[in-house]
């Protein structure tokens, strides 16, 4: 009975080997190794976060969209989301840290009134600017790499407010060819005058010289303080009169090509209009560097670049009978 007894009570529990106690320890001390690193990186290795008194923005480019946004862009939503433009809010003293991330194309940020920049924003890399926000107002950041057809919208805004002040809330810069329900370039109409206006906003040129050409955009440290105004160039291809304009605008929709007219056309002063027009083309074709107004100062960022391998011959007549219609007559 008692040698019964004994042969059924349970054998004694069966001791962990070292090794695996060893291994189980090494496990368990690499997730709190992770963890600790994962937390030190989103207090130390991302610059100015846990900083006292520093003001952080995590801020990427989409260029697909012309935007740079402080919402998250992953692989998820790159391809349908309707990023919003970022503007940046600060107090006049703070200091400003950046994390500059790219969701698809190089680019270049830039702040000129801080000097900060033009700074390289590669897909894959982060880059940082840091500088104190030492004057109230403002202030436009850029891009100033050319970054496809979104690029001339892909700007913001930089708010420094006042001790005691409320901040001011400046427009949303919103590419106009991302809107739901832009025209895509195949939709472009043959009118001549209808697809110089749309070309005028689809290609981002209202950016730089204003609604309807009006101009008044600054242009910080360029030698020429604005873009030229369009609403301007019948004057500045010397038209006579609302008239001349007319016929000149009715002669470029029937002649594509006015080197192949017969005669010269019913026009004052033809020649020189004829020889303005041109000039104004080769404008457009091969763009127009703007010089800095104080050459130790920032590089100004509204620069025209080369449109002759983005807009065709039609579309440059478009765009010039465009401006043309746009001046008044009635105040001259």
């Amino acid at each position: 009975m008692t040698q019964t007894a004994r042969q059924s009570e349970p054998p004694p529990p069966a001791k962990t080997p070292r090794r695996e106690r060893l291994a189980a320890a090494v496990v368990f001390g690499s997730m709190v190794l992770v963890a600790a690193a994962v937390a030190w990186y989103g207090k130390a290795a991302v610059p100015g976060t846990g900083e006292e008194g520093v003001v952080v923005f995590e801020l990427t480019g989409v260029g697909a969209s012309g935007v740079w946004t402080t919402d998250e862009v992953n692989g998820l939503n790159y391809w349908w989301k309707e990023f919003e433009p970022a503007t940046l809010y600060v107090r006049e003293g703070d200091e400003v840290v950046i994390n500059l991330r790219s969701a698809d194309l190089f680019h270049n940020f830039y702040i000129p009134g801080f000097q900060v920049g033009p700074v390289d924003v590669e897909p894959g890399h982060m880059a940082t600017v840091r500088f104190r926000a030492e004057r109230a107002g403002v202030y436009q950041y850029y891009c100033t790499s050319m970054c496809g057809t979104c690029h001339f919208y892909m700007r913001g805004w930089l708010v420094v407010t006042a001790a005691g002040e409320e901040p001011v809330h400046p427009p949303r810069i919103v590419c106009q060819r991302c809107l739901p329900d832009d025209a895509d370039d195949e939709a472009l109409p043959e009118e001549l005058l209808a697809r110089g206006a749309l070309l005028y906003l689809d290609r981002g040129c209202v950016t730089c010289h204003g609604p309807e050409g009006q101009g008044g955009v600054p242009n910080p440290n360029s030698t020429i303080e604005t873009p030229p105004a369009h609403d301007t160039t019948a004057q500045k291809l010397f038209l006579a009169s609302e008239e001349d304009a007319e016929a000149l605008i009715e002669l470029v929709r029937g002649h594509p090509d006015l080197d192949a007219l017969d005669e010269p056309p019913e026009i004052s002063r033809y020649p020189i209009v004829r020889a303005r027009w041109d000039n104004a083309e080769q404008i457009i074709r091969t763009g127009r560097y703007t010089a800095k107004l104080d050459p130790t100062g920032p590089e100004p960022p509204l620069q025209m670049p080369a449109w002759q391998h983005l807009l065709d011959e039609r579309d440059i007549d478009a765009l010039l009978a465009y401006f043309v219609s746009l001046y008044d007559w009635e105040v001259g």
